[in-house]
């Protein structure tokens, strides 16, 4: 078997995994939750509001859906000809009280819209719409740690609901947002193969990216400070999937004692970006602690590097016959069939009682938006990062790292391929720093797969970092 054969497939998301077979199971009762111990603030906003104006100051909030009116291209009439999928439609009117509700026609519909952080990427100089949603308990008290949670390629902050809740009764205030390009977040074309791009755009725009999200994920906590100043809150960064390389990436940012700002992160040297900043920003150390959930490999999974010349030579004649013409449309008009996602799901999931139709109706909605389908090809052409190793090497040694791996990942294996689970503990610089946790009769989404280990899990972990926080604090007080 050749190298290419033997690594991990390809591609990191939701979605299908081409040549393995489906593996199902139903080896849990359904989801539940731990006992409330506190009403959660679940923040919303009226189904009104306006562009925020242009100091790009960020505290504007949105729930209404801008769309272009773009002509359909002969492309996508071939495509959707080709799929048999009718034209996209309108997303339904996100005014509605609860997480997943049924329709008239009997239809499962989701809230997706909730608050909005209007976000300047420097590179390109425009502002756009990203869709968040924070919960807090509501016991009177100041939260602990502010928890961010990044979701994976093809999923939205959704793939969390059963998860954010738990989190905010423990006393943390817990932030899911939708990455640029996925959910209800806009997905506006970026430069990704160097052709046709805006004069304005600069050359630093490697269109969608780690890099993208990772900027967007410092500029938004950064945000997040300033609008949340009730105490100083550190952050504890949750990914999934690529969503755990992007936390990788935020928090060895972050560990630099930075506030950081797209116009500036793309500095080298993270000491040398420090000087444009305040002191007193300077001086504050962000980043409490990480959980990773099957943290994938890279963005598209495979590097030139790790390829012998001859499978070298196949992917990149597969990635430009295939990611760059119309067939690369046609494959995403495939896959955002219900049918289809169903059983890609049936791939990467062990518990067959979490396949809903609610979480099916969370996957499929975001893929009707106008843009996602040049989201989809332009995340399949851009560059697989930087790999979990390099980035946990970078990691200080206090800083805490929890890794949740669900055993049967046929995506992102526990214990084979490049960037196994297994190998984790010995890519950091102190192996006590990191605790790996393998999660038995799971698949490649621990939280939504298997949400009380998760949840458990990740509850002991912020319980062990805020006694930490405590003597830490203590500390700075005994010091002034």
């Amino acid at each position: 078997m050749s190298r290419m054969q033997r690594r991990e497939p390809g591609f990191i998301g939701l979605m299908p995994c081409w040549g393995r077979s489906s593996r199902t199971g139903a080896h849990r009762t359904s989801p539940g939750t731990s006992p409330v111990s506190a009403p959660v603030t679940r923040h919303a906003l009226a189904p009104h509001s306006v562009r925020p104006p242009s100091d790009d100051s960020g505290l504007a909030s949105e729930v209404r859906w801008r769309r272009r009116s773009n002509s359909p291209s002969l492309t996508r009439r071939l495509v959707q000809t080709l799929a048999q999928e009718p034209s996209r439609t309108k997303d339904p009117s996100p005014a509605c009280s609860t997480t997943a509700a049924a329709s008239g026609d009997g239809a499962v519909r989701v809230q997706r819209h909730y608050e909005t952080f209007w976000w300047t990427y420097a590179p390109t100089r425009e502002t756009y719409r990203i869709n968040y949603r924070v919960e807090e308990a509501n016991n009177g008290q100041a939260p602990r740690f502010h928890v961010l949670l990044i979701h994976g390629f093809g999923a939205n902050l959704l793939h969390f609901r059963k998860n954010q809740p738990v989190l905010a009764q423990e006393g943390h205030r817990v932030f899911a947002l939708d990455l640029l390009g996925f959910g209800a977040s806009e997905k506006p074309s970026l430069k990704s193969d160097g052709r046709n791009e805006p004069e304005h755009v600069d050359a630093t725009c490697k269109g969608y990216s780690l890099e993208l999200w990772r900027d967007l994920c410092l500029d938004f906590i950064r945000e997040m400070d300033r609008r949340y100043d009730d105490s100083p809150h550190r952050w504890v960064i949750c990914g999934n999937s690529i969503g755990g390389l992007i936390a990788l990436m935020t928090g060895v940012m972050l560990q630099h004692r930075q506030v950081t700002t797209s116009s500036i992160v793309a500095a080298d040297n993270p000491i040398d970006t420090m000087k444009h900043y305040p002191k007193e920003e300077r001086q504050r150390d962000r980043l409490a602690g990480l959980v990773l959930l099957n943290c994938a490999g890279g963005l598209t999974g495979i590097r030139f590097s790790e390829l012998s010349p001859i499978g070298a030579a196949l992917w990149w004649l597969f990635t430009t016959i295939f990611f760059r013409s119309p067939l690369v449309y046609w494959l995403f008009e495939r896959i955002r069939r219900p049918a289809s996602l169903r059983q890609t799901l049936r791939q990467i999931y062990r518990n067959a009682e979490a396949i809903t139709e609610e979480l099916i109706e969370i996957l499929r909605a975001p893929a009707h938006d106008d843009g996602a389908r040049d989201v989809f090809a332009a995340v399949l052409r851009g560059d697989a990062g930087p790999t979990p190793r390099e980035l946990l090497q970078q990691l200080s040694p206090e800083k805490q790292v929890l890794v949740l791996w669900g055993r049967d990942d046929p995506w992102t294996p526990f214990d084979r391929g490049l960037h196994p689970g297994t190998a984790f503990p010995n890519w950091v610089p102190v192996p006590t720093q990191l605790r790996l946790i393998c999660i038995e009769d799971c698949g490649h989404c621990p939280h939504d797969d298997a949400p009380e280990r998760v949840n458990a899990e990740m509850c002991t972990f912020l319980r062990e970092l805020w006694l930490v926080e405590q003597d830490r604090r203590g500390q700075q007080t005994s010091d002034l």
